[in-house]
């Protein structure tokens, strides 16, 4: 493997980064830019640190403890001559030895975490890393001065890449020896234990670090079983912190958030974790449950489309239904009924659902009684008029509840006016009602609309018999997608998943193969396009019934 060579002076070590030089590049760069180290031992077979830790092997305690008192296997803040460990080629001896020096460097002036980090992580060779962790063991045993910068760097690297053989012995040692003391070395030791154990359970990393658990590990991670938070957002404007740490996976989260807030497992209730796409935030992208959060969080730190502003930004998360099965409604909790009855209502206030004026008012003056409370109008007649000032407040109460559609169709006066008296009057039928139980009745209302349990898409559909691109709402259920017309709320065409042999597509075109028929419809963007072939691809999964189409 060859590598750039740049021309820089032999006494410098800050340069300026292209622009078309990758991350990973100037990671290489960095490396390979230290001043020049003559290596002593390229050719011998094994280095004298492996003969101790075989030889270990065979002793006792008290042995043990006087080969750890040995200097080569203590901390040296000079720079090494010679790799710790027998490496096969000079060019990895070679690296060895600046690797060396930038954990020196780091040492004396720690402040650049991440990209340390992400340097030794490139180095993918088996020798190397033994390499790598046999300097960093070095580096925290028998410290002349506790320096906690090598055990950020130990922290940080475990998840990713961990040694093998006889060094993977010496680590689990060193952290279990250095885990009994009380000091901040010892604490940070148990935190390498705990991470270990957890990697070796639960599988190790996939992408870099994020500068999320980079904050967290020079902070003080083992004061905590999981040192980082992120708060997720529910339906309605609420949120959860949720805790985790650099191994939890996507579904030990989900399951800790359900049973904190007393709901399903998503298998039956059909929720899921969403995130904000890092180019165009205002879009919802579901997470694959096997992945790492922290993985998700790095991906997206990569991914982000960058801004004027100084604030970091930081990935937002979102809880939110996804499939909507109709299996297991008699097991709903009173807390599912709540966000299930808020997303609904978000969704049809946003115009997502077709619904006819009389099931939105009504669904719009449930809602207003669980969060405003009582209508503060009382009509004695409903032939009476409405003062001037209490029409007002109650069209400003009105404007948050209904669909906008709705309030679009009535924006004469007389209309206007007959809506919201319609709306109060509704709204006075549940007075001192509770939330839980409003909620509740929302749910259930919304069951007079037949498409409740379902997914709508806007799209453009082009009629089968005339050719003409008419507007469409895709209404996709657990075993079913109807195409509505969008403004008359006729059932143009309606397709079985059963029948589907073949889905795909992008970035606007989603195409549907029904044995010799296809259906091709035109979504409003490619993230709607990419979300619905999710969609239609979780419905199959559950069923298996389909194979997608990855090529389309």
């Amino acid at each position: 493997m060859t590598y750039p060579n740049p021309s820089i002076a032999s006494n410098s070590h800050i340069y300026r980064i292209c622009a078309r030089v990758g991350l990973l590049t100037w990671l290489q760069l960095r490396i390979l830019t230290l001043p020049q180290i003559s290596p002593l031992n390229q050719g011998d077979a094994e280095t004298e640190i492996e003969r101790l830790l075989e030889k270990m092997k065979y002793m006792g305690e008290s042995q043990v403890k006087q080969v750890l008192s040995c200097p080569i296997l203590s901390y040296s803040a000079k720079p090494l001559t010679s790799p710790l460990t027998h490496l096969t080629s000079p060019y990895l001896t070679t690296l060895a030895l600046r690797v060396n020096v930038l954990l020196l460097e780091y040492a004396e002036n720690p402040r650049d975490l991440y990209n340390i980090s992400r340097t030794l992580l490139t180095l993918t060779s088996r020798d190397l890393v033994n390499e790598v962790y046999t300097q960093l063991i070095k580096q925290t045993h028998r410290q002349t001065k506790e320096i906690l910068a090598y055990w950020h760097i130990l922290a940080t690297i475990i998840p990713f890449s961990l040694p093998y053989g006889r060094v993977m012995c010496y680590l689990r040692s060193h952290l279990e020896r250095y885990s009994v003391q009380k000091t901040p070395a010892g604490r940070f030791a148990g935190y390498c234990v705990r991470v270990l154990q957890r990697c070796l359970a639960f599988g190790k990393r996939q992408v870099h670090p994020c500068r999320l658990e980079i904050e967290a590990t020079c902070g003080k991670p083992y004061l905590h079983s999981k040192p980082m938070s992120i708060p997720i957002h529910l339906p309605g404007g609420d949120y959860h912190v949720t805790g985790f740490d650099t191994v939890s996976s996507v579904s030990e989260v989900i399951r800790d958030l359900e049973s904190q807030l007393s709901l399903r497992t998503c298998r039956w209730s059909g929720y899921t974790l969403f995130m904000d796409d890092p180019v165009n935030p205002t879009v919802k992208v579901p997470i694959n449950h096997t992945s790492k959060l922290c993985d998700v969080i790095a991906k997206w730190e990569t991914n982000i489309k960058p801004t004027q502003c100084q604030i970091p930004q930081v990935i937002g998360l979102t809880y939110m239904k996804f499939l909507h099965l109709t299996t297991a409604n008699d097991t709903i909790t009173p807390a599912e009924h709540k966000l299930s009855a808020l997303q609904l209502h978000a969704e049809a206030r946003a115009g997502y659902h077709g619904m006819e004026m009389e099931l939105a008012t009504c669904l719009g003056a449930v809602m207003a009684q669980a969060e405003e409370g009582n209508c503060p109008v009382m009509f004695q007649n409903s032939k009476a008029p409405i003062a001037m000032e209490q029409l007002r407040h109650l069209s400003e109460i009105s404007e948050k509840y209904l669909p906008y559609n709705i309030l679009e169709r009535c924006k004469e006066p007389a209309s206007k006016q007959q809506l919201v008296k319609d709306f109060s009057e509704i709204w006075q039928k549940f007075r001192d009602v509770s939330s839980p139980v409003l909620y509740q009745k929302y749910f259930s209302t919304t069951e007079r609309w037949k498409y409740h349990k379902s997914t709508l898409f806007r799209g453009l559909y082009s009629h089968p018999k005339d050719g003409l691109k008419v507007a469409v709402c895709l209404n996709v259920t657990e075993n079913r997608l109807t195409i509505i017309n969008a403004e008359t709320l006729v059932i143009m065409d309606a397709v079985e998943l059963d029948k589907i042999t073949r889905f795909g597509g992008y970035p606007f075109t989603i195409t549907l193969r029904i044995n010799n028929k296809t259906i091709s419809i035109m979504l409003v963007d490619k993230h709607k396009c990419y979300l619905l072939t999710e969609l239609l691809a979780a419905y199959c999964r559950l069923t298996n019934i389909v194979t997608r189409d990855e090529t389309a």
